[in-house]
């Protein structure tokens, strides 16, 4: 029969509770019941969560570990954060937070030293990896190195050391909760057959390299210390696993709320550690529910064991409860909680942070961070109780104005209910005026860049044989934040077919970002060949719903030029003219093609004024690439870097009302793909009344420098 938990009042006192466990899921806090002693159901009037207390025995008899249990209401890096500050508060005198539960491995079958097996146990002793978090320097993005080492709770490390010195003696403590005959309760949480534990290399099954020699039996978890990846995703990508694995050799697993409660703890001077037990390999054709219930078991026994081999910590006196947050009562931190689980995981805050710690916090009483927080709600957790510096506004809640500017241009409707909040915060007029001049240009307030938003690039290139068939490439932008994309979908296809291999990799797109629930405005950036540069790719047509539809219509859609992304002599320009487009106010210039002049000028001297003056940021071409002056203009063009040109698709004859559009809109050039957009809309609500609509035949390049995908190297 299950373990049932007491109705009584908890034999543990709160103040008494000198370590924390969390877990995600219900299976896992229900393996955690069976392995916890005395359990009871607690519940503070003034703290959202629900817990439960209990007992675990020290490495000193007759003496036993005070714990508390907590599983957030869903998964996710911020509300575990979120609800770690609320369980620190409630209980005092926590020494360190541990995380556990199961988490997908990162298997290396050619490394059978490093290979992970379903069940086995991970302990991230080095740190944790934030792979939803990345640094852009140049133009280019890296993964930070590992995070929270320095928070790490050295009581059980050094318990971890204790339990792998016995390991080598042959007695793996954690075992003895595993094995039916030595405790009941495993019997509960069955080990799955070895014929489930099946790995697929790209939905192909593949064998296991056999265990090294004097390691763990086969039906036995090995355990294998290093650091774990986390992010607010669900990894189900097998590319990106192996990428994780190539750039950290000793990451062995992934998972969903580690990097919150490493850097929520560290916040507050508290520490942390993290178990988790092996339930799938992070990709698709395998991933299944089937051996949750026993990895759960498996990384709660090793927490047993764990503390088991630590020395208890002397609790402190009963407190007086550390008081709430300051400024936000709890319904109000519950509706923040909710828009801020909203915000893209892999959106750097770190820029945000810093310049709300230089420009609005003063020195004093508050808690200092080891490192920046990685998530909203972290961050605000820890600005809410540091004093205000010179502005006299609470530096939480300008933290939050700030991040609402950074997303905005991404995703609007969450920037909206973001500044809804914080206006019902802040009623009084004055505070509001202070918040909203603080946050004017050249207030101090740096802004910060949004990074990129969802997207789909789709890379077209003619077979290097068979001049008739193509390669259809896809990479997709998951979330918006920083440009990480990954490759999607590859195929070859005949001309002909090219279109109707477009709608399936859009499908594929729109089916990732509903699995990972990615909100925002979505775009398409076509990177074609100079020959194919002037397909008319806007009108293909996707099925939604089973009824086709321009894409044009549904999507932001710009060309973008192969042979420019794979070039490094224009690289250096292309980035200068690119951070000029950028700018506001606008501050560039739009350079006409030569058709467009009166007298004409030479494609040769045209071209020489426009590589010998960087202003120049927008081009309209005189004709299509397809026309000889057209083509030449284009080249000229690119080899400038300039990363924004327009043109009309149709004959070099542009009729006067498609030039006076085309001017129209090179006066707003920030906004190109959205101003185009719409037109392009307008165009297909009227293709009967109006079948010659300028935006039916204007086709944009809208090129930045910092979404490259695909190989860089080679090229002109």
């Amino acid at each position: 029969m299950p373990k049932r938990e007491d109705v009584e009042p908890p034999a543990v006192q709160p103040h008494e509770v000198t370590f924390g466990i969390m877990a995600a899921l219900p299976v896992e806090l229900s393996a955690l019941i069976e392995l916890v002693d005395d359990v009871r159901k607690y519940k503070d009037d003034d703290d959202p969560n629900d817990y439960r207390l209990g007992r675990v025995p020290s490495s000193t008899p007759g003496r036993s570990h005070s714990v508390v249990l907590l599983i957030p209401p869903r998964d996710g890096t911020q509300l575990a954060a979120t609800c770690c500050a609320h369980m620190l508060r409630t209980f005092p005198n926590i020494q360190a937070v541990i995380m556990t539960g199961i988490a997908g491995g990162i298997p290396r079958p050619r490394r059978p030293d490093k290979h992970v097996r379903l069940g086995d146990i991970v302990v991230a002793h080095e740190g944790i990896v934030n792979y939803g978090n990345v640094r852009r320097e140049d133009g280019t993005t890296s993964l930070r190195g590992p995070q929270g080492a320095g928070s790490i709770s050295l009581q059980l490390v050094q318990a971890m050391n204790e339990l792998r010195v016995a390991a080598h003696s042959g007695e793996r403590r954690w075992e003895r909760w595993l094995d039916p005959g030595r405790s009941p309760k495993a019997a509960q949480f069955p080990r799955p057959g070895p014929e489930s534990d099946v790995l697929y290399a790209r939905g192909y099954p593949t064998p296991h390299p056999p265990r090294p020699a004097s390691d763990t039996p086969d039906h036995l978890p090995r355990v294998h210390y290093g650091v774990i990846g986390s992010a607010d995703t669900l990894m189900a990508d097998e590319i990106l696993r192996d990428q994780l694995a190539d750039e950290y050799p000793s990451m062995y697993a992934v998972e969903m709320e580690g990097v919150g409660v490493a850097a929520g703890t560290s916040l507050i001077g508290k520490s942390w550690f993290m178990v988790r037990s092996v339930a799938d390999y992070c990709e698709r054709t395998g991933k299944n529910d089937h051996w949750q219930p026993y990895a759960s078991y498996v990384a709660a026994a090793y927490v047993r064991a764990l503390l088991g081999a630590a020395e208890p910590a002397k609790a402190g006196p009963a407190p007086q409860k550390a008081s709430p947050l300051p400024l936000v009562d709890d319904a109000s931190q519950q509706a923040l909680d909710a828009i801020l689980r909203k915000v893209p995981a892999d959106l750097d805050i770190e820029p945000v942070w810093n310049e709300t710690m230089q420009s609005h916090v003063t020195s004093g009483p508050g808690p200092s961070a080891a490192e920046p927080p990685h998530a909203p709600a972290e961050a605000f957790h820890s600005l809410a109780s540091r004093n205000a510096g010179a502005s006299g506004l609470s530096p939480a809640i300008v933290f939050l104005a700030q991040l609402a500017e950074v997303i905005r241009p991404t995703d609007a409707g969450l920037a909206d209910r973001l500044d809804a909040w914080i206006t019902d915060y802040t009623p009084d007029a004055s505070v509001g005026e202070a918040l909203r001049a603080r946050l004017q240009p050249g207030s101090g307030a740096r802004p910060v860049a949004p990074g990129a938003g969802p997207a789909l690039v789709i890379e077209l290139a003619v077979d290097g044989i068979d001049r008739e068939r193509f390669r259809v490439t896809s990479y997709i932008q998951e979330h918006a934040g920083p440009w990480r994309p990954r490759e999607l979908t590859v195929e070859d296809v005949t001309e002909q077919q090219i279109e109707a291999a477009v709608s399936r990799h859009i499908d594929g797109a729109e089916r990732t970002w509903a699995e990972l629930q990615t909100t925002g405005q979505a775009g398409i950036e076509f990177v074609l060949p100079t020959k194919m540069i002037n397909s008319p790719v806007q009108w293909y047509r996707a099925l939604r719903m089973d009824d086709p539809e321009p894409i044009c219509v549904l999507y932001e859609v710009a060309v973008r030029s192969q042979e420019r992304m794979r070039a490094h002599s224009v690289r250096r320009e292309w980035v200068n003219r690119w951070e000029r487009l950028d700018q506001q106010p606008f501050a560039g210039r739009v350079r006409w093609g030569i058709r467009y002049n009166s007298p004409q000028a030479t494609v040769e001297s045209w071209s020489h004024e426009l590589s010998g003056d960087s202003s120049y940021v927008v081009v309209v071409l005189s004709a299509p690439p397809d026309d000889e002056v057209g083509a030449r203009e284009l080249r000229a063009a690119l080899k400038a870097g300039v990363p924004a040109i327009l043109w009309d698709q149709r004959s070099p004859q542009v009729p006067a009302v498609t030039r006076n559009r085309l001017g129209e809109l090179t006066q707003d050039p920030a906004d190109l793909p959205a101003h185009l957009r719409t037109a392009r809309v307008e165009a297909a609500q009227h293709a009967v009344a109006q079948p010659h609509h300028y935006a039916r035949s204007v086709a944009l390049l809208w090129d930045d420098p910092n979404r490259v995908v695909g190989d860089r190297g080679g090229g002109p």
